[in-house]
């Protein structure tokens, strides 16, 4: 999954807000690693992906560590919601759909 693809949006023409979700491509079926291709922030190891990333993040980005941090784990509840709804009803394969779960049962932040 492409971890650097983020966007604003100007919604109200003065004030950022993040832009949806996009671009989620579950690379691991396809190159069989233990790392990403590329570093969170100083990691790419899947199993080093705690919760200190996001708030390594924070700091290296000045912003408030609380607010990343509730955003990170409500976008992993929302993912796992959404992928335990779905996840059979999408054009996947089932190499595709197994890797992906492997991927939520290594990575300590998906947890």
């Amino acid at each position: 999954m492409h971890l650097k693809n983020g966007s604003l949006t100007y919604p109200d023409k003065r004030r950022a807000a993040l832009a949806p979700a996009y671009d989620f491509v579950a690379t691991t079926p396809y190159i069989r690693d233990e790392n990403a291709a590329l570093k969170f922030t100083r990691t790419a190891r899947f199993d080093e992906l705690t919760v200190d990333e996001p708030a390594h993040l924070a700091g290296k980005a000045r912003l408030p560590e609380k607010w990343v941090l509730k955003t990170a784990a409500e976008t992993v509840a929302l993912f796992h919601q959404q992928w335990k709804a779905e996840a059979r009803n999408l054009p996947l394969t089932r190499d595709v759909v197994a890797a992906v779960e492997h991927q939520l049962r290594i990575v300590p932040l998906a947890t």
